[in-house]
């Protein structure tokens, strides 16, 4: 049935004009101009429109003519006025002020202000798929987390688990991205602006985040602290983080509204929906999303997608070539050996900075080296067995090692404990491809005599040499730890290490057995 047919009929029964046009949301001049064609055409109870047929109304409501425009006012340009509010900082009223003084120094008629505005609504609401007022396109990406989680059944660990929906929007043309994830954690969050940005094709030029601890470490409007992975994921794509305000949900509406969206469309959708793995969640995940995206908007033919891709898409900032992958930060202290330990994985740092302390940035390819904010080494990332990564030119001259520390040193030391121990320690120096890499062990070793004394060490080592050509540190330790290299009757000493000897000694002087008359007595 059509608007013009409902309206007329809701007077006809009885309904005031104020009271249709507020339920059909037009006006009441709309309402009036239905009655009166309404009338011209003979319609004047609820019987005759009973009688009418589709065909009949709609050549009726065609013969509707609009109140016809006075021609000496010059029509502004819409589709310009339109293209320049897509331009940051220009406003309706520029642009109107802009066409008045043309429109003055050509001698023209203009309209005033709010019929300026009129028309851009008419004009837009017909031939644009937005109005830009409150939004420029491509201007802010609202993002957050839907606060309801998605059962699914894992089939990783065996038992069901909830995931998390990760939404973005951009308000001028309200696109949609939705993605879930297993948590909420940084890695995710970083994933989903990623994915995000690839879904559109294009970055935004600012990102409004809320004030979740994965992308703010500390609240404040004015300078919010802004975890530096999700920091170094914007700076990487041209764009700017912007927090909301803690508790003012009214600062990222749209994100707002699409998560409710989201909760209504993808999730509800899914209620009664048997997921049997995580990647079967994906999937029906971006099915819900497509439909979104592709369901014409409220009183428009167009969808959120074909009037993304008309009005806004061509307004982002280009995506760089490679995706940005996300990062992990620490800190680590430069050892003796001139590496610092990152994930049980070794990686040389200029002998320069021996003992100072550097951040490390760790990719899943590459491991970088920061010295106050300056980046002094960067290697390729270790997996597997391999332990150290070295560059020459990061070892010191052996005359400039620092503390004194080399070869002749170790060897020097290790000759003292016994032959043995030194062979040890000359093999382990002698397996690495850079001497300072072997200098850990080496200091592991001497360690060993500390905490079990040197004879246990000669021993343990000669032990050890019997074994394998190749001794480590390691080793030489499970030989210690292990008793390997006691006799039966050295058992009840030989067990306890000197450190713990010398811990249980005690201090200040305590009678023995002998002193109160005897061991007999005792």
């Amino acid at each position: 049935m059509s608007e013009f047919l409902t309206i007329v009929r809701a007077v006809y029964s009885g309904l005031s004009r104020r009271k249709v046009a507020a339920m059909h949301k037009v006006s009441r001049n709309t309402v009036s101009l239905y009655l009166r064609q309404a009338r011209d055409q003979g319609w004047l109870t609820l019987e005759d429109l009973e009688k009418l047929d589709d065909l009949t109304v709609s050549q009726g409501v065609s013969q509707i003519a609009s109140p016809s425009r006075d021609t000496s006012f010059r029509m502004p340009d819409f589709d310009y006025v339109h293209s320049e509010l897509a331009k940051p900082h220009v406003t309706l009223k520029l642009l109107w002020e802009e066409y008045v003084e043309e429109c003055r120094r050509n001698g023209e008629r203009f309209y005033m202000e709010t019929q300026f505005r009129q028309y851009y609504h008419k004009h837009a609401k017909v031939h644009k798929a937005t109005i830009r007022l409150e939004h420029k396109p491509a201007l802010t990406l609202e993002v957050d987390w839907a606060g309801t989680r998605i059962a699914f059944f894992d089939e990783e660990s065996g038992k069901p688990e909830e995931a998390f929906l990760f939404v973005a929007v951009l308000p001028c043309t309200r696109i949609i991205y939705a993605e879930p994830f297993r948590d909420e954690k940084m890695p995710s969050w970083i994933s989903g602006h990623v994915h995000a940005f690839q879904y559109l094709g294009g970055v935004p030029k600012t990102l409004v985040p809320d004030n979740l601890k994965c992308g703010v470490k500390r609240a404040n409007f004015y300078e919010p602290d802004l975890n530096r992975t999700y920091q170094e994921m914007a700076a990487y794509y041209g764009t700017v983080i912007l927090p909301a305000r803690v508790r003012k949900p009214k600062d990222k509406p749209s994100a707002e509204n699409a998560v409710l969206i989201a909760s209504r469309k993808i999730i509800a959708g899914l209620r009664n929906v048997q997921i049997l793995s995580f990647a079967d969640l994906q999937r029906h995940v971006r099915s819900g999303l497509e439909q979104v995206n592709s369901a014409p908007l409220a009183g428009k033919s167009e969808s959120r997608w074909t009037s993304f891709l008309a009005e806004e898409k061509d307004f982002l900032l280009p995506l760089p070539q490679s995706s940005y992958e996300p990062a992990e930060w620490g800190k680590a202290k430069v050892q003796p050996n001139c590496h610092v330990a990152y994930q049980r994985k070794f990686y040389s740092v200029p002998f320069e900075y021996l003992g100072e302390e550097v951040d490390v940035r760790a990719t899943s390819q590459t491991v970088e080296l920061f010295y106050h904010h300056q980046r002094i080494a960067s290697h390729r990332r270790l997996w597997g067995k391999e332990g150290y990564s070295t560059v020459n030119e990061h070892m010191p001259p052996d005359k400039l090692f620092f503390a004194d520390w080399n070869r002749d040193r170790f060897l020097g030391w290790a000759g003292k404990t016994g032959d043995c121990t030194r062979r040890v320690v000359e093999a382990i120096l002698d397996r690495a491809a850079i001497e300072q890499q072997a200098y850990r062990s080496c200091f592991g070793v001497m360690s060993l005599g500390e905490k079990f004394g040197s004879r246990r060490l000669e021993r343990a080592s000669g032990i050890l040499l019997s074994r394998t050509p190749s001794p480590s540190y390691g080793q030489l330790k499970s030989i210690l730890e292990k008793n390997l290299d006691v006799t039966e009757s050295e058992q009840d000493v030989s067990m306890v290490p000197v450190e713990a000897m010398k811990k249980s000694s005690g201090r200040g002087f305590r009678r023995g057995a002998d002193y109160f008359g005897g061991r007999g007595h005792a």
